[in-house]
């Protein structure tokens, strides 16, 4: 038997999401357009790799007032205009991490963009004040996504 309050503080999900007004082919082609997030994205300002399953990225991660990390998640899923599912083990096995970005089709040619991130592990106890500031970097993350596409599309409009 294990005691449920010990595994919850072992196991900790971000959800954070945002409504774009473009459809998901759209919002897909600028979210893999990975060369473009340093003009957009403070948070996660470099990806570079090839994204196919099995792959391994190479991301640098800024969260709001800790010094940037670089990760090396393998990308374990990709669903073309709906999901991308990477993470890896870091540390070990003391701390794992998984990452998917879903794009959700609305009406009226919108998208919703969430991210989920689950932290699993014993590290989580100790990381607390790094997951709030990644909650709130997602945040920022998602509204510099919506701006990026939407003023993208209204510039394209325009022209």
């Amino acid at each position: 038997m294990h005691n449920n309050k010990t595994y919850s503080r072992l196991y900790r999900v971000l959800d954070t999401c945002i409504d774009i007004e473009a459809p998901p082919r759209i919002v897909w082609e600028m979210l893999v357009d990975f060369k473009s997030w340093e003009l957009w994205n403070e948070f996660i300002p470099m990806v570079e790799g090839n994204l196919r399953i099995g792959e391994h990225m190479r991301i640098k991660v800024v969260p709001p007032g800790l010094k940037p990390m670089i990760f090396k998640p393998e990308v374990y899923l990709v669903n073309k205009y709906e999901e991308i599912l990477w993470g890896g083990s870091f540390l070990g096995v003391v701390y794992r991490v998984d990452h998917a970005f879903l794009l959700e089709p609305l009406p009226e040619g919108k998208t919703r963009f969430r991210q989920i991130e689950r932290f699993r592990g014993p590290m989580v106890l100790l990381m607390g004040s790094m997951i709030k500031k990644t909650e709130i970097g997602y945040h920022q993350m998602n509204l510099a996504f919506k701006k990026h596409v939407e003023e993208k599309i209204k510039k394209n409009d325009e022209s």
